[in-house]
């Protein structure tokens, strides 16, 4: 097959490039708004990121080659249909990876080292975590934190506990759906084992009882930061910061629900992208975040 501009922009997943956005999380917790002076290390953090990103997404796809090109799905990639040679995507995967840590290194040496850790975990998690069961979601969710981490690092700002520990639970969640997603969607048997994973069918049960209690937990962790000092001397009307609760509990149980019926067909951040409900649940939080910030 021709390679072609959208083959390209499947194989470095531009579209998850909005997962990247999770590095301006702790300018806005930070109330950084009135430092001018860190909005370019912010976008230059932004684009190493995205670069290192892309580059690790080629590598997993090469990993996952001779398994994608026997699922039913995966087959259509632009590596496992050949629409992209394989040295063609190692060679641009390089560069990304140059492109990404030279930019990094423009922000700060601390920013640099975090995108190295980035590197290296998934690294890991490409060659061998991926395969072992549990610990593939949490290196997925460690993944999810040190985008925070790199926000924090590139503009200069202490990460607040509150914000990694809500974090860890809500990615750890956003992991496990993932993870069960792809169980509903394989036709193998009870005993036979996900292609390129740790799972088989009979784990659903498990999977989704872990899932559901990590997304309870990060919502508890949130309602908690509600009383905390941290809270009360950060906005002007914390008491209004428990209205978040309720649109993250929904946008989560409504998450895992049709991932239990077999209806999460996409990442659950890609689905969110595209689902009017989870944008409606983004609005809300972002009212109440502003209410609460506002003097009066």
């Amino acid at each position: 097959m021709r390679s072609t501009f959208g083959h390209w922009l499947r194989l470095l997943r531009v579209h998850h490039w909005v997962k990247n956005l999770l590095l301006v999380v702790p300018y806005l917790t930070a109330h950084a708004w009135n430092r001018s002076d860190v909005l370019d290390p912010l976008a230059r953090a932004w684009w190493s990121m995205c670069l290192i990103a892309s580059a690790t997404y080629v590598l997993n796809d090469l990993a996952d080659l001779s398994h994608d090109r026997a699922h039913r799905v995966k087959q259509h990639r632009p590596l496992a249909s050949r629409a992209i040679a394989v040295p063609m995507a190692l060679a641009v995967a390089a560069i990304l990876t140059l492109m990404g840590a030279g930019i990094a290194w423009t922000v700060s040496v601390h920013f640099t080292t975090i995108v190295a850790i980035y590197g290296v975990l998934t690294t890991i998690y490409t060659r061998q975590a991926k395969r072992v069961a549990i610990l593939d979601v949490m290196v997925l969710a460690a993944l999810w934190v040190l985008r925070l981490v790199a926000g924090a690092a590139a503009i200069g700002v202490a990460l607040s506990m509150w914000l990694l520990s809500f974090g860890a639970f809500l990615f750890l969640s956003l992991s496990l759906a993932k993870r069960l997603a792809e169980l509903e969607a394989f036709s193998g048997g009870l005993e036979d084992v996900l292609p390129g994973r740790g799972y088989s069918r009979r784990d659903r049960p498990a999977v989704l009882g872990f899932g559901i209690a990590t997304a309870t937990v990060s919502v508890l962790v949130l309602a908690l930061f509600v009383d905390s000092t941290a809270a009360q001397h950060a906005y002007s009307h914390p008491e209004r910061l428990w209205l978040l609760c309720l649109p993250m509990w929904f946008w989560l149980s409504r998450l895992w629900l049709i991932t239990a019926r077999g209806e999460m067909h996409h990442d659950p951040i890609v689905y969110s992208m595209k689902d009017r409900a989870s944008w409606a649940s983004l609005v809300l939080l972002v009212m109440v975040w502003m209410s609460a910030l506002l003097p009066w």
